[in-house]
């Protein structure tokens, strides 16, 4: 039995994010196995990629807000995860993405991110959000621009390396 909880389903033009499913928690531990998955602290076992899966998606439970798994409207087939990342040890809310490697290059990340962001400015009041992207991440760097968000530096986090704060506009920007 399954009770109704997690994400509202809200769309871009060519994309639907909404709740975790099945199809989902299995794309992410399918790509969490990869070297794609480095700068996430992959490549990663399937029992941890379900941690985080669960982690992702009990965020809607412990702070009515969290990450949008994100489909392609027109297939259905999941593309990745977008949202806000927001830990109980961290003191602020990060704006993340990340769009699996057969689905890049086509602005996915770009439109699944300016679209949970302004969600979260307008429905929750959040903002001005932040990125955390390691500075070998030359493609999420490239989508922080985009989305008008410029770096503040280097940052430590609960992750061994350093990492480079983006700070996003707030939503006045976008009024």
């Amino acid at each position: 039995m399954r009770f109704p909880a997690g994400a509202p389903t809200i769309q871009s033009d060519r994309l639907t994010l909404g709740p975790v499913s099945d199809m989902h928690a299995e794309a992410f531990m399918d790509f969490a196995a990869t070297e794609a998955s480095h700068f996430l602290g992959g490549p990663s076992n399937r029992e941890d990629a379900w941690v985080g899966v669960a982690m992702q998606a009990g965020q809607w439970t412990l702070r009515g807000y969290g990450t949008f798994w994100v489909s392609e409207t027109e297939t259905g087939a999941p593309a990745g995860r977008v949202g806000i990342f927001h830990p109980g040890w961290r003191t602020e809310p990060e704006l993340s993405w990340l769009i699996y490697p057969a689905l890049q290059k086509r602005g996915y990340a770009t439109e699944a991110a300016l679209t949970a962001r302004d969600w979260a400015y307008r429905t929750l009041g959040l903002g001005p959000l932040m990125s955390l992207i390691d500075p070998a991440n030359t493609a999420s760097e490239r989508v922080a621009k985009r989305l008008g968000a410029w770096n503040e530096g280097p940052h430590r986090t609960d992750v061994p390396n350093v990492v480079n704060r983006w700070r996003h506009p707030g939503a006045e920007a976008h009024a």
